[in-house]
């Protein structure tokens, strides 16, 4: 067991410590315990949240100091010689030069009022509002002349985007850009009858260039927005206060575009979809309906004498091209109106309209099948009849009695039509005659006038005094005359 005195012991670790630390070293802390002697030596502690260390500062080295004059709370870059202070028997740090460590002290604040606004609920996912999936205008609060406003427009022009933007431009770095921020916020965000959303934009910098995203005026007034927000602010790797208090947090702003454009995209492929689907149901109906007339055909050749097959087979020809040409129609008068529809969807793009024309297609859908029913069974049942009565009677007779009364129930419709259009013609008449009569300027026609008095009109003579200036409209111009006296009528009078 080797044996020591105090002050061998102590220079034996002063020895190993300086001789394992021989350059400088660089220590990150908080200053604590910070005082000057009078010869203008610096003491303090350095610490974290486990440990400390004591430090020393000469007044030669503090004396190179001239931009900083440190304080007690603040994070330090300390760099010097670590060394055994044999006296007080600690090791302490004897400090050449001093930075102040802005970053250290931009995540403190940064933690601090996460910390804050976290426990007051700011960042609940219960406040987050669903972003628009079809926009029709947004607001872009950013410097309008900054690269991230530009990356935006093009990367939404690429992407199909048809929404307005209207930029909000504001300054996006400093302590000056706080007001103007907060006011664009707090003006455009209540605007929800004009915006679907509001976008914070900024493009990538330093911690520095970014911290004005970090202030809590700023983080308060995205929360409180009544339209939903979206930040994209930075690059993939930043985040600010802001991230978190947006209803969507993206990570650039050429994201933000691509995630408002999104919508029109999936929206323009489940419009072609659709289309595609009706037009392969009226096809697949329209086969379903060829190959019916063919069976029918067949049975009617089967069951009826030679000399009237071929009759009965120029008729079902007739029958098969004129119902092929009333679908082919059909479907190009339907593929014009899809197209006309996209074109519309694809120029304005809003939710609505596009709900609007889903159901308008489904509604045509439903039509069109119900028509094709209705056609069906009326060519089935008119087969029925040729081939139960075919035996006894000429099909080309029947044909032409259907053929009349189809010229009948045409004529009876267009007789009904004229005649309810008379009618209704007769009952507005007399309405535009009565509105006609109730015309105030129609009454100047007659010889009456109408007198008002600073625009306003003159019901009683106690609605004027002596020298009032009177307006008197006649039917071809006016009149301005003073009130020179009045008299009250003697019915008025009683």
């Amino acid at each position: 067991m080797n044996k020591f005195t105090v002050t061998e012991l102590t220079r034996t670790v002063k020895q190993l410590l300086e001789g394992t630390f021989k350059d400088n070293i660089a220590v990150k802390g908080e200053i604590s315990s910070f005082s000057v002697s009078p010869a203008g030596h610096m003491y303090f502690v350095l610490k974290d949240e486990k440990s400390q260390i004591k430090c020393v500062m000469f007044k030669g080295s503090a004396a190179t100091m001239r931009d900083y004059n440190p304080k007690n709370g603040d994070s330090v870059e300390a760099i010097g010689e670590l060394t055994v202070y044999e006296a007080g028997g600690n090791y302490q740090l004897l400090v050449k030069r001093m930075d102040y460590d802005s970053v250290g002290l931009f995540w403190k604040l940064f933690e601090e009022v996460k910390r804050k606004l976290e426990a007051e609920g700011l960042f609940d996912e219960e406040r987050k509002r669903p972003i628009p999936m079809l926009p029709k205008r947004a607001a872009v609060v950013t410097s309008a002349t900054g690269a991230a406003i530009k990356d935006f427009l093009v990367t939404m022009k690429n992407m199909g985007g048809v929404f307005a933007v209207d930029v909000w431009s504001v300054p996006v770095q400093g302590k000056d850009a706080i007001a103007p921020i907060v006011k664009a916020l707090n003006t455009a965000g209540a605007m929800t009858g004009r915006y679907d959303v509001l976008v914070l934009m900024r493009g990538g910098g330093s911690l520095e260039d970014l911290a004005v995203f970090n202030e809590e005026a700023v983080a308060r007034a995205l929360s409180a927005c009544a339209v939903p927000t979206v930040s994209a602010i930075g690059h993939e790797r930043d985040f600010s206060i802001c991230d978190f208090a947006a209803d969507l947090r993206v990570a650039t702003p050429t994201a933000a575009a691509a995630q408002l454009s999104a919508g029109y995209v999936s929206s323009v492929r489940d419009i072609e979809n659709h289309k595609k689907r009706i037009s392969e149901l009226v096809l697949n109906r329209f086969y379903q309906q060829v190959q019916r007339l063919d069976m029918l055909q067949a049975s009617v050749i089967a069951s009826s004498p030679s000399h009237r097959i071929n009759r009965d087979r120029q008729r079902l020809a007739f029958l098969e091209k004129s119902l092929f040409s009333d679908f082919r129609e059909i479907i190009r008068q339907k593929g014009t109106h899809l197209s006309e529809m996209t074109g519309i969807l694809q120029s304005l793009s809003p939710s609505a309209r596009t709900e609007k024309d889903r159901r308008k297609l489904d509604g045509l859908l439903s039509v069109m099948r119900e028509q094709t029913l209705k056609n069906v069974s009326q060519s089935s049942a008119r087969a029925d009849r040729l081939n139960s009565r075919i035996s006894v009677l000429s099909p080309m007779r029947r044909a032409e009695r259907y053929m009349n009364a189809v010229e009948r129930l045409n004529d009876r419709l267009v007789t009904s039509a004229e005649k309810r259009t008379a009618e209704n013609k007769a009952r507005l008449e007399p309405l535009m005659a009565k509105l006609a009569a109730l015309n105030p300027d129609n009454l100047l026609e007659k010889g009456y006038a109408r007198v008002s008095l600073n625009k306003r009109a003159v019901k009683s003579v106690f609605d004027v005094t002596l020298q009032d200036e009177l307006e008197i409209r006649l039917k071809d111009g006016y009149i301005n005359s003073f009130v020179t006296g009045r008299k009250v009528s003697e019915e008025k009078d009683g």
